[in-house]
């Protein structure tokens, strides 16, 4: 089995092992410093860093002040600067776990951690799994021997169906009282099965997938060029705000959009429609939907539906349902509070589904159709009560798929607010981070994942502050199969404007892409003010409404492998991928190579050997701005003689950014 590891330094260790077997499961990890190296996925799990009181920064620790605390003998620690010295209560029980972490069902988790004896008998190590409902639903533990010496303890289990999360706990409840030391707790998760046969959909490096090894490159995020003024504005009186937790679909030559506009007529959010031939600029067609305005008949709005929502298009279902839409509406909860379903054949005119919904909780959803396997995407928000603020919930990111848009598969937690996301808040001296919503949409190789990141800076601003105030901000996550997400950098992909322009505030995302040869586009919906709204001691608070922009960047452009080294001065970066079938066609590559840089593609046999005719000398460099570079050597040869073997590549990256290759006539 393939483990994601870390480089750690390793001391001599006794090997013990308690085994559960559950199910399977992968973890969302944190930010990700050097490519091709996993992300670790516990935070200071060196005890190197504590607060005020010595406890572990990263850590949830009970027990009696002083039972944990970090400190720093050199010979109580085995690598860094510090360790846990944990001793156990008289009386009562200490405990020192992670924070939550992301755990999809999926794949097997390891646990391992060195520990020596100081008196009495060492506390017990725990894996643990939770589900939704902060149920644990799996446990392994093991007790270490007593023993003066480091040794190594390890626990492997695989998660349970229902994990929605995994913690490691550090336990101790003994008596009389004990006294151990903890060092170099590691969480891995296994690496998930490797294909090596490309598709013709372009590789983009968003993960590690197709990366064996790499030097000298980083990822560098590319925030979108901007439209400087909305495309959609809201400027009719049933729009209060018009935003865009909604679709933007293309049919024939004409650009669909469906939007949420917000006014004062119940259920407040509402459904409209509008038509472009550009996504630049737009038309209200009216009299489209049966939902009118106050004393204004539908005949005189462009409302198509009550409730807001989002709208996938499938062109192969029955024809009266062509259109798909997912809505949420209030009700009881566990019963009609949550996510609806409902068809139509032209876009305006809907039909519910069924009476109850199809999933629950809620409120923002997100829906698209994959015509790759033919399923219906969707990503919802479900609020669990692991936030760090008491007695509120966490706003989270889940993903359920289905066929037809009826049956449902349950939904699994996707990317959730972590420890990162917490500390990108505390910069602006605020709590911690959210997921606010997020789309999930069928790119090439890939799912992207557009999180709407919710810093929550206080519980007193804004006229909606018991919900929180603070910015909402879009960053870029991937997965290759809707259950394993990868966040590997956490700039935001769309910025927003200076302090007083229309975009300044939160922003959300359509559900839905759209892409040239050139460009991909993205629609979203930004407001003038943050999450809490306006205050109403602000002079500007009767301007503070929602418009909808528009997004794009250069083809597959969000994020690129780069290197910086330039004129003989710095280190120029390489990657080797792992071995890939060559598939029909030649080799191209997205890239952008900065004065006196470039770009050389190498080809290595299975074992790492260049293969004769393909090697630095020979290959041709690629040079400029290339969204398109076809990639060649001297001599005339090509990958295509190479067909159905297995390669490797190796690209050397100087002073230059790469965004992705694939094969193709």
């Amino acid at each position: 089995m393939t483990w994601r590891r870390r480089t750690r330094r390793t001391v001599a260790a006794i090997a013990i092992a308690g085994v559960l077997v559950l199910a399977t499961a992968q973890a969302q990890t944190l930010p990700q410093r050097v490519v091709g190296m996993p992300a670790p996925l516990l935070a200071n799990p060196g005890f190197d860093a504590g607060n005020g009181s010595g406890q572990p920064i990263g850590w949830a620790v009970t027990g009696p002040q002083g039972s944990a605390v970090v400190i720093n003998r050199a010979a109580d620690r085995t690598a860094g600067l510090g360790s846990l010295q944990l001793t156990d209560p008289a009386a009562g029980s200490v405990s020192v776990r992670t924070e939550k972490i992301v755990a999809t069902p999926g794949r097997d988790y390891r646990l391992t951690a060195k520990v020596k004896t100081g008196s009495g008998t060492p506390a017990s190590l725990y894996l643990e799994f939770w589900d939704f409902n902060r149920a644990r639903v799996g446990v392994v533990d093991v007790v270490p021997e007593p023993s003066p010496a480091w040794q190594t303890v390890t626990l492997t289990a695989k998660a349970p169906p229902t994990a929605a999360h995994v913690t490691a706990l550090i336990y101790g409840t003994q008596a009389p009282a004990g006294v151990s030391y903890w060092d170099e707790v590691d969480l891995e998760a296994a690496a998930p099965g490797y294909d090596p046969q490309l598709t013709g959909a372009r590789e983009l490096f968003l993960d590690d997938y197709r990366i064996e090894s790499a030097h000298d490159v980083g990822r560098v995020v590319h925030p979108a060029k901007v439209s400087p003024t909305p495309v959609l504005r809201a400027d009719r009186p049933w729009e209060h705000s018009a935003y865009i937790y909604g679709s933007v679909i293309k049919i024939g030559s004409t650009y669909r959009m469906w939007y949420t506009c917000y006014n004062d007529q119940p259920p407040n959010y509402h459904l409209c429609y509008a038509e472009s031939k550009d996504l630049k600029t737009w038309t209200k067609p009216l009299g489209r939907g049966s939902v009118g305005y106050g004393d204004l008949p539908a005949s005189k709005t462009n409302i198509v539906d009550e409730g807001g929502g989002t709208i996938a298009y499938n062109p192969e279902a029955p024809a009266d349902r062509r259109y798909a839409g997912l809505v949420f509406r209030s009700g009881t909860v566990n019963d009609t509070l949550g996510y609806y379903i409902r068809f139509s054949a032209d876009g305006y005119t809907w039909t519910e589904a069924t009476a109850k919904p199809q999933l629950l909780d809620g409120d923002v959803s997100n829906l698209t159709w994959d015509p790759v396997t033919k399923r219906y995407v969707a990503t919802i928000k479900k609020r669990m009560f692991t936030a760090r603020t008491p007695g509120t919930y966490e706003r989270s990111a889940f993903v359920s798929t289905s066929p037809d848009a009826i049956t449902w598969t349950e939904p699994t937690l996707a990317v959730s607010g972590d420890y990162a996301d917490d500390g990108r808040a505390e910069q602006l001296g605020g709590l911690e981070g959210q997921i606010y919503g997020m789309p999930a949409i069928r790119y090439e190789s890939t799912y992207l994942g557009f999180p709407w990141v919710f810093s929550l800076t206080d519980f007193t601003s804004g006229e909606y502050k018991s919900a929180a105030d603070g910015p909402v901000e879009v960053q870029v996550a991937s997965s290759r199969d809707l259950l394993d997400w990868h966040r590997p950098v956490r700039e935001p992909v769309i910025k927003t404007g200076t302090p007083g322009a229309w975009n300044d505030g939160a922003h959300y995302t359509a559900s839905t892409l759209h892409v040239t040869p050139e460009t991909v586009s993205l629609l979203y919906g930004a407001f003038n003010n943050e999450h809490g709204g306006a205050d109403r001691s602000d002079p500007n608070r009767d301007r503070h409404v929602a418009h909808i922009g528009l997004a794009s960047w250069r083809r597959d452009g969000w994020v690129s492998l780069s290197n910086g080294a330039a004129g003989g001065v710095g280190d120029p970066g390489q990657l080797i991928t792992k071995p890939i079938t060559v598939p029909a066609g030649r080799l191209h590559l997205n890239a952008t190579a900065r004065p006196e840089g470039k770009l050389v593609v190498e080809v290595l046999d299975e074992q790492g050997r260049v293969i004769d005719g393909f090697g630095r000398d020979q290959a041709v460099p690629i040079t400029g701005d290339r969204l398109d570079a076809e990639v060649t050597w001297r001599g005339g040869r090509q990958l295509s003689e190479f067909r159905g073997q297995q390669v490797k590549l190796r690209i050397s990256i100087e002073n230059a950014d790469l965004y992705s290759f694939w094969f193709a006539d």
